[in-house]
């Protein structure tokens, strides 16, 4: 009830029906009138005000007990003898024990009360808390990974033996193009494609290295350009492999193992 701190301890007696002052019921419930929050909190008092009272229910002694004490008092000799005074002074001291744990109890039930309420506000803040926490743990990471990739695209640029080639349609004017930058050392490339044909759903184009000993194709990562045929590779694998050169074809989703004729774009020339 951060708004209204005011009537915290009002509500808290009031969720128990211990609120004995007129003006502060009647002011309490004048507010409750017209404020929906302390509404709401006031339904959560008398919940926790609910499970307390179970808590604290002990047992009721036997009824045959209590009538064989009323008779035992009742058969005392002396009492109507004794001073008046004594007696009532008596019975107020009596009646004042008997009141002043029920007194205690009250007091403890409402800092029971408002420390529970305190306690689920925190463990409620506690869990937005640590949600915010790992978005931004999640953030960080995809921040980490987002650099790491552009310094091997950084790396691979610089690279000594980085080797530029441009690749064209074999049967189409050359304007669709695809260029590659690929180094051996560090068994990394990139590929950089425009203006090429738009493939269907079910159709992405393969990048295939093809080694300087003659030896079968071997796969080099794949892409899909977007609407205008444009699109970007980085494809990292072993280091060491001599190139001759690289072909294109047109494979399904996920890339195929050996390359389906016929190829699309080589190198020029």
């Amino acid at each position: 009830m951060s708004a209204h701190p005011q009537f915290a301890e009002a509500l808290a007696l009031y969720a128990m029906g211990a609120l004995d002052d007129p003006r502060d019921l009647a002011a309490l419930e004048s507010h409750l009138g017209t404020c929906g929050e302390c509404r709401r909190e006031l339904e959560a008092l008398r919940a926790d005000t609910a499970l307390l009272a179970l808590s604290a229910t002990g047992p009721q002694p036997p009824a045959r007990s209590r009538e064989r004490l009323l008779k035992a008092v009742a058969a005392e000799p002396g009492l109507e003898r004794r001073n008046p005074q004594r007696y009532a002074l008596g019975h107020l001291r009596r009646r004042w024990v008997t009141i002043a744990p029920v007194m205690m109890m009250l007091i403890l039930a409402v800092f029971s009360i408002l420390l529970w309420r305190d306690l689920r506000n925190t463990r409620r803040e506690l869990r937005h808390t640590q949600a915010r926490l790992e978005q931004i743990q999640a953030d960080l990471a995809r921040t980490n990974t987002e650099l790491a990739e552009a310094k091997m695209v950084r790396d691979l640029l610089h690279a000594p033996d980085a080797w530029p080639l441009t690749l064209v349609s074999r049967k189409t004017p050359p304007q669709p193009q695809i260029k590659t930058v690929y180094s051996k050392q560090q068994g990394a490339l990139l590929l950089m494609a425009s203006n090429l044909t738009p493939l269907p759903e079910n159709k992405i184009y393969q990048l295939w290295l093809l080694p300087a000993d003659g030896s079968a194709p071997m796969a080099a990562g794949w892409f899909k350009p977007d609407g205008k045929g444009n699109g970007m590779m980085f494809h990292k694998m072993s280091a060491g492999i001599p190139a001759k050169g690289f072909a294109v074809t047109i494979e399904p989703p996920g890339g195929s193992q050996t390359p389906t004729m016929p190829i699309v774009m080589e190198p020029a020339g």
